[in-house]
């Protein structure tokens, strides 16, 4: 899966806020009354999260499927137009002019079309790759809010907003676990109604 956020402009006003929000809290934390409250924090990687969970290789696979099929019909126009262009290479010298021009004609159409047709799968991945990561964001966040409820943690943050982090504070194993768990029961549910 391509990388977790995406849009420049976002992720600039994204991580602007979430460092302030990390600063702040880091600030309450370091304050001697909040840290004898036993305030739980914790860090997880978004990365691991999207690369790891059963969810995250079944949205990266079907991207990967959507991305070979938008291959597999780009490998074909570039065949055809390149069938066109060694027949008019291979006839070039035998063709009257007419034929050779319509047949010039017929090979700028369909370089045309390649590039409408390229352009058209980017766009196309670009949409499947914002919907699959939209899906994965908003299932993540209530697995890290039902968690963080769960197990009593006051503050879980993305890793990659963190200087430091204390490595007995990751809990993306835990949430790997967690959103397996989630997502593995709503599947079986599922199947169980069709049956």
């Amino acid at each position: 899966m391509p990388k977790y956020f995406h849009g420049t402009e976002r992720i600039s006003m994204k991580r602007l806020l979430s460092t302030l929000i990390v600063i702040a809290c880091a600030l309450s934390l370091a304050s001697p009354g909040l840290a004898q409250s036993g305030q739980r924090v914790g860090v997880f990687d978004a990365q691991r999260l999207s690369e790891e969970t059963d969810e995250g290789k079944r949205v990266q696979s079907g991207l990967n499927a959507f991305r070979l099929r938008m291959q597999g019909e780009l490998t074909a126009k570039e065949k055809e137009l390149g069938d066109l262009q060694s027949q008019l290479n291979a006839q070039a010298l035998s063709l009257s002019v007419e034929k050779r021009s319509a047949l010039e004609k017929d090979i700028q159409r369909k370089v045309l079309e390649l590039n409408q047709h390229r352009e058209t799968a980017a766009r196309e991945m670009q949409l499947e790759v914002g919907e699959a990561q939209n899906i994965f964001q908003e299932k993540l966040l209530g697995v890290i809010q039902g968690f963080g409820q769960d197990e009593g943690f006051d503050l879980i943050i993305e890793s990659s907003l963190v200087a430091f982090a204390n490595p007995s504070i990751d809990v993306t194993t835990a949430l790997i676990d967690r959103f397996n768990q989630t997502f593995k029961t709503e599947s079986e549910a599922g199947s169980g109604e069709g049956n």
